[in-house]
This record gives C-alpha cells, structure tokens and sequence, in this order.
C-alpha cells in the first residue's frame, strides 16, 4: 500500500521537534513492505501538501495529533477529505486514544488507532489491501461499512519487545530544520540536536499526565545497545552532537542506565545530552558516571515547594521531598551538570502560602532553566476528570492552541484562584527568572542575538512582540514569539 501519514504540528514556546509517533509508524510499515510518505504539517504555511499527496497517489492517510493540534489537524483533515474523498482517513495519538467516538465523528474517519500503533497499522494495512472489513482488528475504533454503526474492537497488546521496532523512519522528512538551533534541550542552545526514546510506559501516578493512555504503567525499555546503536547511526548519518531523550524518566532503571553509559562511552561518540529524572533517582556514582559519558543537563518536574501541594499533584510519596529536592540539585552544581526545574501553578487545594513556597524553593534550588506551568487538563488524564465533575473547567471549551502548557496567557481551570490573578502570579514568578533561563551562557547570548535579528528582516513580528508584552507582562513571551517566528524561517524560508 501506499500511505501517507500527517502529523499536525503545533510550536508550543521551544523548538520544534521532529514527530518520532508518526517515524515508528512509517519505520514498520516501510519494513513491511509498504510506501510511506511523512508530514509534519502546519495548514497556514504548509501550502503545497495537497499537490504533494495526490503525486504520492496513497491507499491511506492518518493523522497523528496531541490535543493541542487538535484544530490544525482538523483544517488538515478537512482540506485532505475534499481532495481524497474516495481514500481510507485513520487518526492516532493520544487525544484520539482517549476521545475516540468525538474524533471519528468531527474527523469523519474510517478508523482511529487506540494507543500503541506500530503492530496495529500493519493489520489494518492487510485488510485493506484485501479489501475486507476492519472486524477483528485489535487496537481500533472503526465505522462499519454497511451500518454506519462504530465498532470498537478493544486494545491491543503493548509490544513485549522495543528492540523489534526499526528506528524512527527520519530519512522521510528534511531533518535540516530540526537541526538548526536552539535544539531541544531547553536553555542549552546549539545545533545538530534530536530526541529518542529509549522506552515506554510510567509506573507512577502523576494526576496531570496521560502517558499511560497510550504506553500503559508498565515500564518496557530498548536494550541499552539498540539505544547506542541509533545514537551511532544519527552520528554518522546527521552529524548528531546532541540528544535529548524524551523518556518519562530516564534514569528510572538505574543498572540500564549504567550499561548505557559504559557503552556510550566505549564507542567514543562525543554525544551530549540531556533528559528527565526524579529527585529520588540521583545516586552519586551513576550521576559521575552519565556525566563522563555526556550528561549536560537533567530536567527535572519539582512542581511545588509544598509537601501538601506534592501529594495533591500524585507526587507525594517519598518523605521530605523537599529535601530530596535541594540535594539533587546541590549535587547537579558539584558535577556541573546544568538543571531545569518545572513548576506547576494552579493546583486543587493551593493557597497562597502553597504559591509562595514553590517560589521560594525555586530561588533557592537555582536551576539553570525554570519555568512555571498552569496545570492542564489534558483529556485522559486525573486532573482532566476531576475538573469536568467539579466544574473548573468549560466542558465546551474548544481544543486547540489554548491546551498548550507552556504559553497560555490565562490558565484554563478556575480552581482556588480567579484566572487573572493567576496569571500575574505567573508573570512575577517567571520574570524573576528570565536573565537566568536566557542569558548566562555565551552560546545562549549569540542564538538569542540571531532572534532578534529577526525583527530587522520582520518588522511587523515586533507589533506581535509588543502585544503579547504588553498583555501579559511576560518578558519571555518575546523571546517564544521570536523563536517561533524563528521556527518558520528555518522550516519555510530555508534560513
């Protein structure tokens, strides 16, 4: 079969990265045979997909999307349909994972793909290379051809085994842009960074991520040398400096970890890198250890200063996690391994003593890069069903851009705190920051030097500029709205 698949790509405050969902799928289905072609899709300037797609001629299109790509996807899909109203549509991701019946019917779709999807895709593609009914397959939702009726077959299996999976199929998208900085490892600008996966699945119980939905509890990881062996590959292929892994938590499985490191540092690859881990997962010695092998920056998810606001958000659990808090970072400074530490705002239950105490901590741990959130509820996750049953959130509120964590100029919840006071709190918090997060390392000062460049060949970005400063307060909202503006000459004017 030929196949086109489309992710819907929204800038979310960082730079863009490459879709890997959409990567693994294409991957399998190249290996099984089938011609695939990817997009990584914005409707306002990816203007010459259609002519694109009906060269490619597909039996197939899908869509991968995150909530917060729900409209883009849908200008996507409804721009598509006109065109190919005769081709089989099928969405994934995990917004159409966890709102599956509303996403068939407003996408008008054949099928959705429900969770994991690289096994799933490949029975779909059989039966509709046989012309047959979707009728057994495990994993989807679909509309029956003779009733109209949708039928969901229940979920599928997760794949026991990752290093079955051929590496993400970036070979079928111009990797240029993705590589240009600032890269993804957020405060560390240079060029030539990418992002793997290196596992699946979360055993902890946050209330406000939905991860689970579609790689379940059970943590599955890639042997350490399949991960090594991608990371050689993408060296060798896209002159890779730099990775960022975009697991839950990295360093969950300490002993993977070390014989990651110790391979890593084997094949002297002189890869930098960056990824997530938990306060209580900072052993000395493995710390040393990932730093000789690259390490250079953790990211951690600290969320609150207050041990009550800790157990409310399902971090709760590990004592004076405080103190926990303080150690790691103070550790982090002795190895000199930069940190980013995020906070959440917002929370059921929060006063403004709970607000303060973050704020306090997060001065005091000083992080490299911090950033405050509004908690988001996302659809499929904990705080998503608690604030339908207790009214803090619209039910009819659309999705779309305003589900974005990192930008949204009001939060979207009414919970303790009136909306606008919220976002001032937000404002003074973040500004605090903003010489810190920018301006401290030399490469960070020349990339930002090139954003404001930008002005100069873009005036009218500065009206843009002035307008989200002056209605928010935020100084780092300029720095998003250049580097969004930056995003879009990397990808569509070849800067």
């Amino acid at each position: 079969m030929r196949v086109t698949l489309v992710n819907a790509q929204v800038l979310d405050g960082n730079n863009v990265i490459p879709p890997l969902g959409v990567m693994y799928i294409a991957a399998v289905l190249e290996k099984a045979g089938h011609k695939v072609q990817i997009f990584d899709a914005d409707p306002q300037y990816d203007t010459n997909i259609v002519s694109d797609i009906k060269s490619f001629n597909p039996d197939l299109i899908g869509f991968g999307f995150l909530t917060v790509a729900y409209q883009r996807a849908l200008t996507l899909n409804n721009m598509l349909k006109k065109e190919f109203s005769s081709v089989p549509f099928g969405c994934g991701g995990v917004h159409p994972t966890v709102k599956p019946a509303e996403t068939m019917n407003e996408f008008d779709a054949d099928f959705i793909v429900l969770g994991e999807g690289e096994q799933t895709i490949l029975e779909v593609c059989e039966k509709l290379e046989k012309k047959e009914s979707l009728a057994g397959v495990n994993g989807i939702i679909y509309r029956d051809r003779e009733s109209g009726k949708i039928v969901e077959n229940g979920r599928r299996e997760m794949i026991p085994d990752l290093d079955t999976l051929p590496f993400p199929a970036r070979h079928l998208l111009d990797m240029t842009p993705y590589l240009k900085p600032p890269g993804i490892i957020r405060g560390y600008a240079t060029k030539n960074q990418t992002t793997i996966m290196t596992g699946r699945g979360c055993p902890f119980r946050c209330i406000y991520c939905g991860s689970h939905t579609i790689f379940g509890r059970k943590t599955r990881r890639r042997s350490a040398k399949n991960v090594v062996d991608e990371i050689e590959f993408l060296h060798k292929t896209y002159d890779i400096k730099g990775i960022y892994f975009c697991d839950d938590t990295f360093t969950l499985r300490p002993e993977w970890v070390k014989e990651f490191c110790e391979d890593l540092i084997s094949r002297r690859l002189d890869i930098k890198w960056g990824g997530q881990s938990r306060v209580d997962q900072t052993d000395v010695e493995l710390m040393k250890l990932m730093k000789k092998s690259g390490l250079v920056q953790l990211d951690f998810g600290v969320e609150s200063g207050s041990e009550r606001m800790l157990k409310v958000l399902g971090k709760g659990g590990l004592g004076d996690r405080s103190d926990k808090i303080r150690k790691s970072f103070e550790l982090c400074r002795e190895l000199d391994i930069r940190t980013l530490a995020t906070f959440i705002i917002g929370n059921p239950e929060e006063t403004k003593e709970d607000i303060q105490q973050t704020f306090d901590l997060a001065k005091e741990i000083k992080a490299d890069y911090t950033a405050f959130y509004f908690l988001t509820p996302y659809p499929g996750t904990e705080i998503y069903d608690m604030a339908i049953k207790n009214g803090w959130l619209d039910p009819k509120l659309p999705f779309s851009e305003i589900w974005a964590h990192r930008q949204p100029e009001v939060p979207l919840m009414q919970i303790t705190f009136d909306r606008e006071d919220l976002r001032d709190i937000r404002k003074k918090m973040q500004n605090h920051f903003f010489t810190r997060n920018y301006l401290r390392r030399s490469g960070n000062v020349n990339f930002y030097g090139i954003l404001f460049s930008i002005i100069f060949r873009h005036p009218k970005v500065i009206l843009e500029v002035l307008n989200k400063l002056i209605r928010t307060g935020r100084i780092d909202y300029v720095v998003e709205t250049l580097n969004a503006e930056y995003w879009k000459m990397k990808k569509y004017e070849a800067a």
